[in-house]
């Protein structure tokens, strides 16, 4: 498999810039809506991604921590070819994500653990008000002004409790984000529940200029710099717009070549 990093080529390198989001000085308390500390800019990007705290690690290096356990021959090459309307031809014909979706984290709780498999894991349970659905399997355009839960876990850390918190804290701090998403849970009609894929690696910050910049997988392609990851083909909201309704077309072209 082609080995490449989630850094576009040529001029576009400087739009994923590496400020990686991280700790808050102040916040939110668990359970209600984002607040960004009180030396944050919300309105200016590099405000919002360059903040450390004594640790030097920030949302997405610790989101990034269970990567190394993953099987990186099964992430999809490209941010366009986990799209909802792409078959994800290395996994099967099932797609890599249900959801792509832009809106705000409004809100969040401490979670439970789904099973014995994350036990381990401190989670997180944010509330996703979703703006805008890019793409998705089957109609979900009726979540548009509604919320849904987004199931993110914390591991890895002697200080699970401390990193979860700071973790939903700065993730709250975002303005804009883009999630590619998998529903989990019981499924009534929209599903509530839905889980980031691959590790929480389909998570893009959108900047004022609708630049796109996917910090966690960024943290994991540094992390694991020979591993596969997947390439950043799309760095604007209008591109994965544009890709979104190109693979929706081609995929409608080919069922119904088929049918």
């Amino acid at each position: 498999m082609r080995r490449s990093m989630l850094v576009p080529a040529g001029p576009l390198r400087t739009v994923l810039t590496a400020g990686l989001i991280a700790g808050l000085t102040a916040g939110c308390a668990a359970g209600t809506p984002g607040a960004s500390p009180d030396d944050a800019d919300r309105a200016h990007p590099t405000d919002r991604t360059n903040r450390t705290d004594a640790t030097g690690a920030g949302f997405a290096e610790v989101l990034a921590r269970p990567a190394p356990t993953a099987d990186y021959a099964w992430y999809p090459e490209t941010v366009s070819a986990a799209l909802p309307s792409v078959p994800y031809l290395d996994g099967g014909e099932a797609p890599a994500s249900e959801l792509a979706a832009v809106g705000r984290f409004t809100g969040w709780a401490a979670g439970e653990p789904a099973g014995p498999a994350d036990s381990d894991h401190e989670m997180i349970d944010l509330t996703f008000a979703v703006d805008e659905v890019v793409d998705s399997l089957g109609d979900l355009t009726m979540l548009e002004g509604g919320t849904v839960t987004v199931h993110v876990g914390v591991d890895g850390s002697a200080d699970r409790d401390t990193d979860r918190d700071r973790v939903a804290e700065e993730l709250l701090a975002l303005d804009d984000v883009v999630l590619f998403l998998n529903h989990v849970g019981p499924e009534p009609w929209p599903p509530p529940e839905w889980v980031v894929v691959f590790d929480n690696a389909f998570l893009g910050d959108v900047h004022d200029d609708d630049a796109i910049t996917w910090p966690v997988a960024e943290a994991i392609a540094a992390n694991n710099p020979a591993d596969s990851h997947p390439e950043a083909d799309v760095t604007t909201l209008d591109e994965l717009r544009a890709a979104a309704t190109a693979s929706a077309s081609a995929s409608e072209a080919t069922a119904t070549a088929g049918g």
